[in-house]
């Protein structure tokens, strides 16, 4: 059986020509200092079992005396110069690992015994510059002599660099003292100015319970069709990056991205579609008003992807592009959840309940990796309409992994969606936006004003009602 060639590979044998005979970077002094160090102390030998696999050492001999001390350790037996001799002349790879001399001496050749943390540190990086060379490499093979799509191999890149990124990270425990302290110093850099603040949205009342969009944060906003969920993330998108020069990079995978601008540009003009459809070359004052919209929106960092088919992956990757490109990127917007395909062109999900759940998920990874907010669009079920009652998380369509994903769950409520619409389609209306979930803070109902002529949201006056507390127990 022919293995897959989009599967990743490792290992000499998998080296192209142009690799053959060049060594892969390595540093046989410190794998030695670490081996040493774990000979030596208990502390420096956990720190190595737990940040190194026998498969970061480069010399085939330091992997066999690993191997010795992770099962000395595995079954609580002490680790030092004769337990490991001994561990590796029982498993008969004395010889292959240099010789009970050579094995003897690991400890003495240790700089200094206190700098354990460095010696694995040098250890791991060099490791992890390996698998990027075998993985990328095969990839570069497959660009020559594969008929797979420029796209796919795209998407390969970008899974094996996240799978070396997502292994090569410390999954060691801290104490909540140095991580309380850290997030100190960020507060106090962040109230001198020296930090990047939260992305304030131009929404008093969601600033205020959101305390802005955060660094890693997935947020998702969701509602039945038409109440304006595409329209209150491009206002968000606009306030974010015209009033505080936030970068911002939006997905839509339903409108295009000249309906897109075009929305923004009635928003800033005040015209509605249908006045800017049916302008007449005469109308010098709406042509003054157009000039000047598009002056504002001209440089506002706004960057639109309007592929219908693309998938988180994609996403993700773009993102990165742009990321490196601005030396920045501050929010992510996705419209919307359901008209993903699947979260990765080789998903293996079953069933569609699976596959958003997969999206889901995957969105909050690259909020955590890109550090930015990643703000989702999500449609509710029908039953919202048939039971003429406000949202619930048990509502978002097709998959609960969405309110265990997220950080915060808003939803857009139309209360008088039964009504006559015929007015409610021209007029200005309240619309609730309710805070059903918030992992940092209170839940809420915030009413805005919702314009359809020009599709635009706004909050003149604070006007939050907090959810009321729970019924006491017996009550």
């Amino acid at each position: 059986m022919r293995p897959d060639p989009l599967e990743p590979v490792s290992g000499p044998a998998a080296l192209s020509d142009r690799l053959r005979g060049k060594t892969l970077p390595h540093n046989v002094s410190a794998e030695r200092s670490v081996l040493g160090c774990a000979m030596m102390r208990l502390e420096s030998l956990a720190a190595m079992m737990a940040d190194l696999r026998k498969e970061d050492f480069y010399e085939p001999g330091h992997q066999l005396v690993y191997e010795a001390i992770a099962t000395l350790n595995e079954n609580q037996k002490p680790c030092d110069i004769l337990t490991v001799t001994n561990q590796l002349i029982a498993n008969g790879n004395i010889g292959r690992a240099g010789g009970r001399e050579y094995v003897a001496a690991l400890p003495g050749s240790v700089p200094f015994a206190s700098n354990y943390p460095v010696y694995i540190d040098l250890v791991r990086d060099l490791s992890v510059k390996r698998r990027m060379i075998l993985s990328l490499d095969s990839v570069i093979d497959l660009c020559f002599n594969s008929d797979h799509e420029a796209e796919q191999l795209i998407e390969l890149a970008a899974q094996r660099i996240m799978h070396i990124r997502e292994e090569g990270e410390s999954t060691g425990l801290l104490p909540i003292g140095g991580v309380l302290s850290a997030r100190i110093n960020e507060l106090g850099a962040i109230s001198r100015g020296e930090r990047p603040q939260p992305i304030q949205i131009g929404f008093p009342s969601l600033n205020r319970v959101l305390g802005g969009l955060r660094k890693g944060g997935l947020y998702i906003l969701a509602s039945r069709p038409g109440v304006g969920k595409s329209a209150l993330s491009l206002n968000i998108a606009h306030n974010a990056a015209f009033h505080r020069g936030a970068v911002v990079a939006m997905f839509s995978l339903e409108m295009s991205k000249e309906e897109v601008a075009m929305r923004l540009l009635s928003s800033k003009t005040m015209m509605s579609f249908q006045q800017l459809e049916s302008l007449d070359v005469k109308d010098k004052e709406a042509w003054d008003m157009i000039g000047k919209g598009l002056g504002d929106l001209y440089s506002v960092p706004i960057y639109i992807d309007d592929h219908s088919s693309i998938n988180v992956v994609e996403i993700h990757a773009r993102c990165r592009q742009l990321q490196l490109q601005k030396q920045k990127l501050d929010l992510v917007v996705v419209d919307y959840l359901q008209l993903m395909g699947t979260a990765t062109s080789r998903s293996r999900a079953e069933n569609r309940q699976q596959q958003i759940a997969e999206i889901s998920r995957m969105l909050k990874v690259m909020a955590r990796d890109l550090e930015v907010p990643v703000l989702a669009l999500s449609q509710l079920s029908r039953e919202v309409d048939r039971a003429g009652r406000r949202p619930r998380l048990a509502d978002l369509r097709e998959s609960g992994a969405i309110e265990q994903d997220a950080d915060v769950v808003m939803f857009l409520h139309d209360p008088n969606r039964q009504e006559e619409e015929a007015s409610y389609l021209q007029e200005i209306s309240e619309i609730d936006l309710i805070i059903e979930k918030n992992r940092q803070g209170e839940r809420m109902t915030v009413t805005l004003d919702w314009n359809p002529r020009i599709l635009t949201f706004t909050e003149t006056f604070y006007r939050g009602t907090p959810e009321p507390p729970p019924p006491a127990p017996g009550s």
